[in-house]
């Protein structure tokens, strides 16, 4: 019998920011399969490397990031070549890489919650089956089926 293969995902940077900043609950489901192993996350350096630049602003000084688990994050994702454009187009193009990648690999799920990339949803599961949405979204309505039974 053959293993069915994991979902992929591409988490976007405010995704990331949810999940390691600001710590939101929603991000938590999503989190908890990553590290269950029952999330395949693809990343690409740039991806990393925007991450890098972004978590440290001033601005996010208030939620008082843990370094180790800012520049830890990472570990959860296995790095892929940097994705060819797409034939979306995101208004933001400091986005596009996000969608670039979810349509070049195929991913299930795009986690994010910039308008921009929202605006794609449609197109993006119309045209090659990615669901763009947020981690709430994925929280409340499609994240049960990975969640451990309740004793």
């Amino acid at each position: 019998m053959t293993a069915c293969p994991l979902p992929i995902v591409v988490l976007d940077t405010n995704a990331l920011l949810d999940w390691r900043v600001f710590k939101d609950p929603a991000a938590h489901p999503v989190a908890r399969a990553l590290e269950a192993g029952q999330l395949r996350w693809l990343a690409s350096p740039s991806m990393e490397k925007e991450w890098h630049q972004v978590w440290p602003r001033s601005v996010f000084k208030r939620w008082q990031p843990d370094p180790m688990l800012t520049l830890t994050v990472f570990k959860h994702a296995e790095f892929v070549d940097e994705p060819p454009r797409c034939a979306l187009r995101c208004k933001d193009p400091d986005d596009q890489v996000f969608i670039d990648l979810a349509m070049h690999v195929g991913a299930t799920w795009l986690f994010s919650k910039d308008a921009a990339l929202l605006k794609l949803a449609r197109r993006a599961r119309l045209y090659k089956g990615v669901r763009v949405l947020s981690l709430k979204t994925w929280a409340d309505t499609l994240g049960a089926p990975l969640r451990p039974a309740e004793a």
